[in-house]
C-alpha cells in the first residue's frame, strides 16, 4: 500500500470509528458488513491490507460517511443508532435498548448526565403495574400497535418475558454513576395519561388504577431514599459501598430537554428522545460538548437534592406525593383533571 493510500484509508477509519463506542464493536460490525473475518478487518485497520473501492463505498453508504481526503470538521447530526430496526412489537424497543446498555456500561470510566422533564424511564418502569401501563401507552401512542387498538388496559397484555427484559435493563442503568436534572413536573405526563384513560373507561379493572397510584408513591419514596444516600440502587433494595454514585439537581429556570450524555474514557455519546420513548444518537464532539456545557450550567445555577438539602428536598418530594394524592382523590370523586 502506498503512503497516500494508507493515509486516505486511515482518515476513513478515523471517521468510521466515531460511530462506535469501542474498537472491538467497530471490528465486529465492519466484519459483518464486508463479510470477512475479524483478522481481515484488523489488517485493514493497520494498513497492511488496502480497502477496495467497493468496500469503502459500501461502508460509507452503510454508515453515511463522506468519502474525501481532507479531515474536514464533522457536520453535527443526530441519527438513529446504526443497529436500530423498526419497532414491530412491544419487545423490539426494549431488546434494542438492552443491547445498547450492555455495550455502554462496559465502557471504561462510564458515567452519564441525564436531563428530563419527565420521570426517567428506568424509574417509571420499576414496578409491574405502572410498567405495564406505560408500555401499553407507548404501544398506542408511539409504536401504533394494531393489536392493542380498541382494547382496555390490562396487565395481562404484557408478556412475563418482557417484564424480565425491562427489569434487567433497569439493573444495567443502576450500575452506572449518574448526575440527573429533574423538574417538579416529572410526574405530569403519567398522571395526565392515568386521568384520561380512567375517565374514558380504558381500564379493564378499577383496582389497576389504584395499584398504579400506590406504585407511584413507592417510586417517589425510592427516589427520595436514593437522593438522601447519594447512591443508585434498585427499588426494594438498600445501597451498599459498591453502589454507583448519584447526584440530583433541580432547576426550574430551564425548558429541560430529554437528553442522556454518556461519558467515558474513550469518547462521549449523546442520546435524545425523538417521539418518546424512541431516541436518536450521536458521538459528534461539538454536539456533546455543547450539551455538556448546557448541563453543567443548569447544575451550577440549580438546587442540589441530597442529604444536606434538608427542607428543600422534603418540600420537593412532598410536592410530588401531594400531586399523586390529588389526582387519585379527584379520580375517586369522578372529577376530570386537565
Amino acid at each position: 500500500m502506498n503512503k497516500q493510500t494508507g493515509s486516505y484509508q486511515q482518515i476513513f477509519f478515523d471517521r468510521l470509528s466515531q460511530r462506535f463506542p469501542s474498537r472491538s464493536e467497530l471490528v465486529q460490525k465492519v466484519a459483518g458488513v464486508l463479510h470477512v473475518g475479524k483478522d481481515a478487518v484488523y489488517r485493514r485497520l493497520r494498513g497492511d491490507t488496502a480497502l477496495t473501492a467497493d468496500e469503502m463505498m459500501l461502508l460509507a453508504e452503510t454508515y453515511q460517511l463522506k468519502v474525501g481526503m481532507e479531515r474536514e470538521k464533522d457536520v453535527p447530526s443526530l441519527r438513529y443508532p446504526d443497529d436500530r430496526y423498526p419497532i414491530r412489537n412491544e419487545f423490539d424497543h426494549f431488546l434494542q435498548l438492552h443491547r445498547r446498555w450492555e455495550v455502554l456500561q462496559q465502557l471504561p470510566g462510564a458515567s452519564f448526565d441525564f436531563a428530563s422533564p419527565e420521570l426517567p424511564m428506568y424509574y417509571e418502569l420499576s414496578l409491574p403495574m405502572l410498567r405495564s401501563f406505560k408500555i401499553f401507552m407507548f404501544g398506542l401512542t408511539t409504536w401504533n400497535l394494531e393489536k392493542w387498538k380498541g382494547l382496555r388496559f390490562s396487565p395481562s397484555l404484557i408478556d412475563d418475558e418482557l417484564h424480565l427484559i425491562v427489569e434487567e435493563t433497569i439493573r444495567q442503568h443502576y450500575s452506572v454513576a449518574a448526575r440527573e436534572l429533574w423538574s417538579v413536573g416529572v410526574l405530569d405526563v403519567t398522571l395526565r395519561q392515568l386521568n384520561y384513560m380512567a375517565q374514558i373507561g380504558k381500564f379493564e379493572r378499577s383496582e389497576h388504577v389504584e395499584q398504579i397510584f400506590e406504585e407511584l408513591f413507592l417510586i417517589v419514596d425510592h427516589l427520595e431514599q436514593m437522593v438522601r444516600t447519594g447512591k443508585r440502587f434498585p427499588i426494594g433494595q438498600q445501597p451498599t459501598e459498591s453502589s454507583s454514585d448519584f447526584r440530583v439537581y433541580h432547576n426550574e429556570l430551564s425548558n429541560t430537554s430529554n437528553v442522556v450524555l454518556v461519558k467515558s474514557d474513550i469518547r462521549p455519546f449523546l442520546f435524545t428522545t425523538l417521539v418518546t420513548p424512541n431516541y436518536v444518537a450521536t458521538s459528534n464532539a461539538e454536539l456533546c460538548r455543547e450539551v455538556q456545557q448546557w448541563f453543567d450550567n443548569l447544575v451550577e445555577h440549580g438546587n442540589a437534592l441530597h442529604a444536606e438539602s434538608g427542607k428543600y428536598a422534603a418540600h420537593y418530594f412532598g410536592y410530588l406525593k401531594t400531586q399523586i394524592r390529588q389526582y387519585r382523590e379527584r379520580l375517586r370523586a369522578g372529577q376530570n383533571i386537565f
